[in-house]
Order: C-alpha cells, then sequence, then structure tokens
C-alpha cells in the first residue's frame, strides 16, 4: 500500500477560514509532512504550494521530477522562498497573508516576506495528521501485527532457552559482569541483547517492514539499547520494537519478560503497568482529554506503590502515524477525537531491579478506544 496525498481539504479550510493567498510548507529531507502532503517518499527539499485548491511543487534539478496526477510539478533551483513566491505571484496574488507551519525554515520565510507576503502561522497539516483516516488506520494495524510477531520470535527464543554457568570467550558480545554469573543459552551460545534484537528484526524483515533502527532490548539494569550483554535468569528483559511499514506508517510494542523468575519487584511492577495499560481503554474517548489520560497513565502506575518522580515513566506515549511521535501529545489540554491513533506506554525503572515496561498502539474510535493487535502482556514468554 502506498500512502496517497493527504491534507488539501484541511489546508483549504484553513485557507479559507482566514482568507489567506495560500499555503506554503518547505519540508527538508525525508520528512514525514513531505510524505503526507505528496504522498511520496523525497530525499531532497521541497517546496509545497497550495493555492485555490491546487498543489504546486518545485523540486530542485538533482532529482526526478515525479509525475503526480494530483498536483503540478516543476523544477526549481532557486531558493525555496523565492520558489514559493513565484508560484503565489502567478497563480494567487502578489501580496497578503500566507499560512505556513512553524517550521517553515527562517530563510524561505524572509523570502516570501521580501517579496511582499505577511506569514501567519497555522497547525492545519498537523491538526490533519493527527485524525487517521480508514487507509491510515489499515496501515498502522499490519504494521502492528508485524511488530506482534518481531516480539513473539523474541519470547519464543527466550522461552526455548537455557540456564548455564557463564563460561569466559563464550560470546563475543562484551559484558564484563557476566563472570560467575547464571547466564541464558540458546544455539549452544550464550544468549545476549544484540542475538536477540537481530532475531526480532530478521522476523520485521520477513513481515516486510523495516525495523526504522527502532528495535531494543533492556536487559535488568545492565542492557539500556547500548552496548550488548548476555541475559541472565531473573531479570526483567524489555524488548521494543517500532517498526515502519511500506506506507511509511509506524507501529510501536513493547514487552517485558523474566525467565525463570526468582523476585517479585518485577511482578508487582508489571500488575501496575498493566492496570494503566487497562486505563486507556477508559479514558481514551473521544472528548476526553489527553493529558488527563497521560496523568491517569501516571497515577494508575504509582497507585502501586512506586514513586511518581523517580521511578514511574514521563513518555507515557503519544500520537503516532508517518512519525513515531505525532499530535495528540498526552499532556496540555487537546480533546482526543475519533481518528486519533496514540501510543501509549506504561513502565517503571529502578536502579536495582530495572525496568518493567508495556507499549500498545490504540486507536481512539466513535464507539470509544481499541487497541490494536491481540499481543500477549504476561512476564513469561513461555505464554506467548
Amino acid at each position: 500500500m502506498r500512502g496517497g496525498p493527504r491534507g488539501g481539504d484541511a489546508i483549504d479550510a484553513a485557507v479559507d477560514e482566514r482568507d489567506a493567498v495560500g499555503f506554503v510548507a518547505v519540508p527538508r529531507g525525508p520528512d514525514p509532512t513531505s510524505r503526507y502532503l505528496t504522498g511520496r517518499d523525497f530525499d531532497c527539499d521541497l517546496v509545497f504550494v497550495r493555492v485555490a485548491g491546487e498543489t504546486h511543487l518545485r523540486v530542485p534539478s538533482t532529482v526526478e521530477p515525479p509525475s503526480l496526477p494530483v498536483a503540478s510539478v516543476r523544477v526549481d533551483d532557486r531558493p525555496p522562498g523565492k520558489a514559493a513566491a513565484a508560484v503565489l505571484a502567478e497563480h494567487a496574488a502578489s501580496e497578503g497573508s500566507v499560512l505556513a507551519p512553524r517550521t517553515i525554515p527562517h530563510d524561505a520565510a524572509l523570502h516570501l516576506e521580501s517579496a511582499g507576503y505577511d506569514l501567519a502561522s497555522t497547525t492545519a497539516v498537523a491538526d490533519a495528521r493527527a485524525v487517521k483516516d480508514d487507509a491510515e488506520r489499515d496501515a498502522i494495524e499490519a504494521v502492528q501485527r508485524a511488530a506482534t510477531r518481531g516480539v513473539g520470535r523474541a519470547a519464543a527464543i527466550l522461552s526455548a532457552a537455557t540456564v548455564e554457568e557463564a563460561d569466559d570467550g563464550d560470546s563475543g558480545d562484551s559484558d564484563d559482569d557476566a563472570d560467575g554469573e547464571s547466564v541464558l543459552y540458546w544455539g549452544d551460545a550464550p544468549l545476549s541483547t544484540e542475538r536477540l534484537r537481530r532475531q526480532a528484526n530478521a522476523t520485521l524483515a520477513a513481515e516486510g517492514v523495516d525495523a526504522a533502527g527502532a528495535t531494543a532490548i533492556r536487559a535488568g539494569t545492565r542492557g539500556d539499547g547500548g552496548e550488548p550483554v548476555e541475559l541472565r535468569p531473573g531479570e526483567p528483559i524489555v524488548v521494543s520494537v517500532g517498526p515502519r511499514g511500506p506506507a511509511g506508517y509506524r507501529g510501536a510494542l513493547a514487552r517485558t519478560f523474566v525467565v525463570d523468575p526468582d523476585g517479585g519487584w518485577e511482578r508487582r511492577a508489571h500488575v501496575a503497568c498493566d492496570a494503566a495499560r487497562k486505563v486507556s481503554l477508559v479514558e481514551a474517548d473521544p472528548g476526553d482529554d489527553a493529558g488527563f489520560l497521560g496523568s491517569e497513565l501516571r497515577a494508575e502506575t504509582a497507585a502501586f506503590g512506586f514513586s511518581m518522580a523517580d521511578e514511574v515513566t514521563r513518555d507515557v506515549g503519544g500520537g503516532i502515524g508517518l512519525a513515531a511521535r505525532e499530535d495528540p501529545p498526552l499532556d496540555g489540554d487537546r480533546e482526543l477525537v475519533a481518528g486519533n491513533v496514540l501510543r501509549v506506554r506504561s513502565a517503571v525503572t529502578h536502579a536495582d531491579h530495572g525496568r518493567v515496561e508495556l507499549t500498545d498502539v490504540l486507536v481512539v474510535g466513535e464507539d470509544g478506544p481499541r487497541l490494536l493487535g491481540d499481543a500477549p502482556t504476561g512476564l513469561d514468554p513461555s505464554r506467548w
């Protein structure tokens, strides 16, 4: 599936409402905004102008101009602001108010202003991106299914792993603390965070999605996604993926596993995170406050005896789509609307015990919230 151009109606409505000449955006490089507005990936700076319900694109001569039936595409090597001003003068007026996102480059804004246009900031595109249509939600759900299989592969490996005494020199992965400790073995070799990450990524690739550099394995208090370490029994192992599908849309899934558990902290932390996860199915109806949902996720986690300041994660998620982080944020006073798609995260971290995390993707629907995918949540990988 290739995502088509989106946002035109929202831009036109904003232009009409504010009696503006048109709308200008200058996405730079592989910007998700460029993908959203054009339906294509561009690796170059792009000038996007919307005037009188029509789209005009200007690209540098370093790329082959694409053929887009929904837009006029021309090569223009002038600075983006000058190229945009020329389009406005040709198809609208030589002066007046022009809407632009706050991220428009400073030099482009200066060129537009020197050409006689008054820039006015608009969130029309960001607001439109925050509400996903059926095709976008289907694309995200497909990526989420792939994410579930990627994490499932990690769970299967952990379930098959055996507990052995560490043998110095068995693994090329760096873990100076492993000497004398029991470690997990899989395939006649110590199982490390890096081996597990590669296996999860191989499954994601087989599912037709890009790992997007977002797969991370965190082991207890030692593994934070940086240097590889050998996995041990009894410690919480967080497997987190954030793949990108063929249409550019992202997924997000994190689960925590413990092999041969011998303690109670991770169980209490998991109960807290699972309770917070369930809160999202109560506090994410259309019309609910996004910031209140975020505060409830944190409060529910803390209710099990964890410090809001030191242990409960501040990042409880927000919008997800063509980027891993989009509107609406789960802070502030934004109202949830049907079509919002959210990354919902609950996590607890302790210096002596490690981390427990659950992350899912939730759709705010007309009939209420719905979690995408059917990923189990338990700590035991054999029950995946």
